[in-house]
């Protein structure tokens, strides 16, 4: 396994950098949520969600799926 010696962010730091709205979807995403689930469960598009998830993904500079893995834990229940 490649070390790419980034450090790992904090459940701190995350609800620093993202919204209240982006804090509700990566707790869902991190509860295994579908996408469909959580558009519908915060009374959104789809289209939404994928907005709020580009926005995650680039405030967290998450690149790879080990990078969102890496920043749900924190919200693991």
């Amino acid at each position: 396994m490649k070390n790419t010696g980034r450090a790992r962010i904090t459940k701190a730091q995350i609800e620093f950098l993202l919204s209240s709205r982006e804090i509700e979807i990566i707790k869902l995403m991190a509860s295994g949520f579908s996408r469909s689930d959580i558009a519908n469960r915060l009374n959104i598009s789809v289209f939404t969600y994928d907005e709020h998830r580009k926005n995650i993904r680039n405030k967290l500079s998450l690149r790879s799926n080990a990078d969102w893995a890496y920043a749900l834990v924190p919200f693991l229940k």
